[in-house]
């Protein structure tokens, strides 16, 4: 197997190595699977991996502790369960990202599967349109009730009115057009990056050089809407009622998931879907499944939902501390708070590189504690023990929130 290298968006075919072996991501279509697939992805996970799962924000599946030989072998059951595109560079470029409820929220624009559906046939059909970087992701926004408003990629595709836009990450100039003009524009923008050497949108710069060519209408956009939060538990809607469940840390073992897969086939429909917001979603499930669902979050005010960490030490080879262990200490002290806690391996912040208004950062000695800001920017207090953080968390921040 090639290409493996290390610190980078990890996929399929292009695993990553990590502190418990090679670590691969499976890219659930539209992150919706059967209950089949589910099973199969839980038994491929504890047959040639260690069976730990961590869930993605984008929606995907990232399994834990292979082997390089493993990986070969899995590589074409997983397309034969057709959870994989039949390439590494179709593969790598397949981040499409679209509503979870897609078809069944109330405010739902009935054209956003068709637009993924034709932009997935088109990058297929353009074999010449390279991989930019693994992490270059497109998200196509309905404006949904329970949508991904809120999230950006870096090309965000966006219902506006009666027409669409295409914002380039977070640039508020953005291009005006109609259904049919959406791919054949981003596949010229693809083209444009790889031609100047490009590997995001997300950066100011890169948008605007590109927007100086663009022959497209452009217009000024602010994005004011509301972001509504998904609530968990049973959740009924004008069209549909199911079951949505928070999955702690983002960490899923491979019996979880396939007990999972059984509650989908016994109460549900038979399917699953993967959120962006590390939570899993079992349509047209009874009420009745929440009583055999103690493994996960059914409680809106959970203190874990306002916690975010990485795997640390010893699943990252970057982990200075065992946050995965740590953590359980600080869910108490965070009972009562409605933002967010990150809890770093390492000064990479991989979990949540944005700024949060308290960050631990691990490093050899212990953690780094930073308000608002981020894993690698200069901390308030150095170097603290975990019996030093939640004194100070008490006293210091948690009594004054």
């Amino acid at each position: 197997m090639n290409n493996i290298r290390r610190g980078w968006c990890p996929s399929l075919f292009k695993p990553m190595e990590t502190g418990d072996g090679f670590l691969c991501r499976i890219k659930p279509f539209f992150g919706s699977v059967t209950s089949d697939q589910a099973q199969f992805v839980a038994e491929i996970s504890e047959q040639y991996g260690n069976g730990y799962i961590n869930l993605s924000q984008k929606g995907n599946l990232q399994l834990r502790g292979f082997t390089r030989e493993n990986i070969d072998l899995v590589i074409p059951q997983v397309i034969k369960a057709q959870l994989s595109s039949d390439t590494a560079n179709m593969e790598e470029k397949r981040n499409i990202m679209i509503s979870p409820l897609w078809d069944i929220d109330s405010l739902r624009h009935a054209e956003v599967y068709d637009i993924a559906q034709e932009l997935q046939i088109a990058l297929q059909n353009h074999p010449d349109i390279h991989p930019l970087t693994g992490k270059f992701s497109f998200l196509i926004s309905g404006g949904e009730q329970y949508g991904l408003q809120k999230i950006y990629n870096d090309v965000n595709i966006r219902a506006y009115k009666d027409q669409w836009i295409v914002q380039l990450g977070k640039f508020e100039q953005v291009i005006l057009c109609e259904k049919q003009q959406l791919v054949p524009l981003i596949l010229e923008i693809m083209q444009f990056c790889i031609h100047h050497q490009i590997k995001r949108l997300l950066e100011s710069q890169n948008a605007e050089q590109y927007l100086k060519e663009c022959v497209y209408p452009t217009i000024y956009y602010k994005n004011v809407e509301d972001q509504h939060l998904l609530p968990l538990g049973f959740v009924e809607l004008s069209t549909i009622s199911f079951v949505h469940i928070g999955v702690p840390f983002g960490l899923i073992n491979a019996g979880q998931l396939s007990d999972l897969a059984n509650f989908a086939e016994q109460y549900g429909n038979g399917t699953m879907r993967f959120t962006p917001w590390r939570s899993i979603i079992l349509p047209d499930c009874e009420q009745e499944a929440l009583e055999k669902l103690g493994d996960f979050i059914t409680d809106d005010h959970d203190p874990r939902l306002h916690i975010t960490l990485c795997p640390g030490k010893p699943s990252c080879i970057q982990g200075q501390q065992a946050t995965m262990q740590d953590v359980f200490d600080l869910i108490p002290i965070w009972k009562n708070q409605k933002q967010i806690l990150h809890l770093s391996g390492c000064a990479k912040g991989c979990a949540s590189p944005g700024i949060n208004p308290v960050t631990l950062s691990a490093t050899a000695d212990g953690y780094n504690l930073i308000l608002n800001g981020k894993a690698d920017q200069k901390p308030s207090y150095r170097n603290l023990k975990l019996t030093e953080i939640l004194n100070l968390l008490q006293t210091e921040f948690c009594n004054s929130h």
